[in-house]
């Protein structure tokens, strides 16, 4: 069987894109501690809540923008990729930053393992302000630098390739043009989807954790990212450990498949409940990114696949997934029993 993408790589996407980062971080001696591991968790769930609630999901794709063949597909110049890469965090972001190192680096309190509670409080506190900042500066940035065609082709790949996406925003839909009365139906399913959400994002951090924990040990093990030069250096030894990992560590193999079949239960669910919002015509639309995508939007379902190490090819489907009746798996961006039922549903009436 082929090896699917590790979940930290996905936590990693997400993490990249919200913050703006190209490079991994340095590791710190200290990571494994109670403190880093809670600002971590944070993190996490602070971010993957960003894009829950619509705020750019067009921010997922920056990280592949670092691959040539996305931008050429993209039709984006090298000088709107160099825009991207350097624009800069605010000051006011800059000095909550430093604020939370000062907390977390206290040479009185290293790690604040003494910590009162009115400083944890604050801690936390400014980490969920700077995620959701950097998310909106983020968002701001993609925005400002790329032309309207740029970004509707964007948004197609993405809707093109939603079963490849571990998170499906509700702004991946306006590029159907969404009316207000659809827009908040959406915002409406979404509210009531969204203590199975939370349950979900819990045990997904919890499960990335342990993975991560194990990630970086194989990282340090092998030395770190010390001689990576390039993003794609990077890709690819994230790549080798993932398989490694999964081939060698059971514990890390069975996290890995059971929060990534979670995550991937919940997001079909998630997905036709949208689609039930849509016209006939917007519908079709929608069928047909998916079924027949435009190559602007191919290029990245294939970048997915090949990022987690999965065939392209659908002949060779067999060879990485044996699912069962109903069941879920690459490229069942619509699950077929709801497409039958939706496709024969032509005979009431619905509005256009």
């Amino acid at each position: 069987m082929k090896t699917k993408l590790v979940l930290i790589a996905v936590a990693c996407l997400l993490l990249f894109a919200a913050n703006g980062m190209t490079q991994q971080a340095p590791l710190q001696e200290d990571w494994r501690t109670l403190m880093e591991q809670e600002a971590q968790r944070a993190m996490l769930k602070n971010t993957i809540r960003s894009f829950w609630y619509g705020q750019g999901a067009i921010v997922m794709v920056a990280p592949f923008l670092h691959d040539p063949d996305i931008r050429a597909a993209w039709d984006i110049s090298d000088e709107q990729f160099q825009q991207i890469r350097d624009s800069q965090k605010s000051p006011e972001v800059q000095e909550m930053m430093l604020e939370m190192q000062s907390l977390l680096r206290n040479p009185d309190d290293p790690l604040m393992q003494n910590a009162d509670e009115e400083t944890m409080r604050r801690f936390f506190e400014l980490q969920e302000i700077i995620v959701s900042m950097n998310v909106s500066e983020a968002v701001a940035v993609m925005e400002n630098n790329l032309t309207a065609d740029q970004k509707e082709k964007i948004n197609e790949s993405l809707l093109a390739s939603m079963s490849e996406i571990p998170l499906v925003s509700l702004d991946m839909f306006e590029v159907l043009v969404l009316t207000d009365v659809q827009r908040q139906q959406m915002r409406e399913i979404q509210k009531e989807l969204e203590p199975e959400f939370e349950k979900n994002l819990e045990k997904t951090v919890d499960a990335t954790i342990i993975l991560q924990n194990k990630f970086e040990t194989e990282i340090e093990k092998q030395g770190g990212f010390a001689n990576i030069t390039s993003h794609e250096d990077m890709r690819e030894k994230v790549q080798a450990i993932a398989r490694k990992l999964m081939a060698e560590d059971p514990e890390f193999k069975r996290l890995q498949d059971e929060t990534h079949s979670l995550g991937q239960a919940f997001s079909t669910q998630f997905r036709t409940r949208m689609f039930d919002v849509l016209t006939d015509e917007q519908w079709f639309r929608l069928q047909d990114l998916i079924d027949n995508p435009p190559d602007y939007a191919a290029v990245l379902r294939k970048k997915l696949r090949e990022q987690r190490g999965e065939s392209v090819d659908a002949e060779e489907a067999s060879d990485v997934w044996m699912p069962g009746p109903g069941s879920w798996r690459p490229g069942d961006a619509i699950p077929e029993a709801y497409r039958i039922e939706r496709n024969t549903r032509r005979q009431f009436p619905r509005g256009e």
